[in-house]
């Protein structure tokens, strides 16, 4: 593959599916370098915790965590509280994930995404399939320029059957759908990679929570009941081609993620961008190894706005193809979502009320694949 990639052969790139109204196109010099996103050294966690962070007793770090008087761990864990108040994003470092898989999964990626348009979309998502691959995904109603390929960390995704998008109590019912992983038969070593990855970042993704749990003030467990055995965590390969409309297109345009927690990997290319408080785009530099972290929507209600899910997106380049793996950390469809009583009193009312996850999830996914009006949001349950 050359340095341009290749873009999709059903795409009509001169579709104005793709083109954003002039105020929301990306700014492809963003005012700010990254530098000011926090940096996150997690070092100072391992040496602490030592080998219990290699197993998932979470309560066992907890205690360890919390009763540690150790200095550099109380400013990562203040660093992180930062971070997500201030930001909603930072890049974690020294995170005990090998350089080698990321350039093993990188490799798949990349692989996956040569392969003739046909053998992609035999494994294509639908409407009620939402697992595999998709090239034509919405955001905020407009076709993002990119090319995905999803799968679940338990092997399937549960889903509501069906939802009224009109509704937005709904909560969840146990008539449930089920997509299941499909994966292509090419490249060689591809699901291996993809898996191994996988529970890589889905185990840092969980002492990460931990992290976030402690600088509330909460305990280092208190949130991982939601994620341990019935969960919708999923991964994804994404692929931005070249574009010759950089300036008119967005690889995916400006929104927050809706679930808790998102582990991202990116290659050198860079285009991801961050809008800060005061409504500049910042991009996010691409550093070595690193990976980005982001507050998702569920957190934000979680911790009644102490910590907040930001406006991001995706900007494309003219002459280079980028790839990203996220993981989107993300809890069972039983989940009810509200704020957590511990971090409530008199002066801090809960801000919002309670939703069910199943049927969050299943609305939006609904508005990836056709035009609903607007994406279900958190700030439609806000008191």
């Amino acid at each position: 593959m050359g340095q341009l990639g290749n873009i999709p052969s059903s795409w009509n790139t001169d579709s104005e599916a793709f083109i954003l109204v002039s105020e929301h196109r990306p700014n492809l010099e963003p005012n700010l370098e990254a530098d000011d996103i926090p940096v996150i050294n997690l070092a100072p966690f391992f040496d602490v915790i030592g080998v219990e962070a290699e197993g998932e007793n979470w309560s066992a770090i907890g205690a360890v965590v919390e009763h540690s008087k150790d200095p550099a761990l109380r400013s990562l864990v203040a660093e992180i509280g930062n971070a997500c108040a201030e930001w909603g994003f930072f890049q974690v470092v020294d995170h005990k994930i090998s350089p080698e898989l990321l350039r093993k999964v990188m490799e798949a990626a990349k692989g996956f995404f040569s392969l003739p348009l046909e053998e992609k979309k035999k494994i294509g998502r639908s409407f009620d399939q939402h697992l595999g691959y998709n090239d034509s995904e919405l955001t905020k109603n407009t076709r993002d320029w990119k090319e995905i390929f999803d799968w679940a960390r338990l092997g399937f995704m549960e889903m509501p059957e069906s939802v009224d998008s009109e509704n937005r109590s709904g909560r969840y019912s146990n008539t449930t759908l089920k997509s299941y992983n499909q994966w292509p038969a090419k490249p060689d070593g591809f699901r291996e990679a993809c898996e191994t990855y996988t529970e890589a970042v889905v185990h840092l993704s969980g002492l990460l929570l931990g992290l976030i749990s402690v600088s509330l003030g909460l305990p280092f467990d208190i949130l991982h009941q939601y994620f341990d055995k019935d969960n919708t965590i999923r991964a994804r390969l994404n692929h931005y081609p070249h574009c010759p409309l950089a300036n008119m297109v967005c690889g995916v345009n400006r929104h927050i993620d809706s679930g808790a927690l998102t582990v991202l990997a990116q290659d050198s290319v860079g285009g991801l961008q961050v809008k800060r408080k005061d409504g500049q785009w910042v991009a996010v530099k691409p550093r070595e190894d690193a990976f980005v972290v982001n507050v998702g929507a569920i957190l934000q209600v979680w911790s009644n706005d102490k910590y907040r899910g930001v406006e991001h997106r995706v900007s494309v380049n003219e002459r280079k193809e980028r790839f990203s793996i996220p993981v989107f950390y993300d809890p069972s469809i039983k989940t009810d979502v509200f704020p957590l009583p511990q971090l409530l009193d008199e002066e801090h009312p809960a801000q919002y009320q309670s939703y069910n996850w199943g049927f969050f999830r299943r609305t939006r996914n609904n508005g990836n694949f056709k035009q609903l009006g607007e994406n279900i949001q958190i700030h439609h349950y806000r008191i």
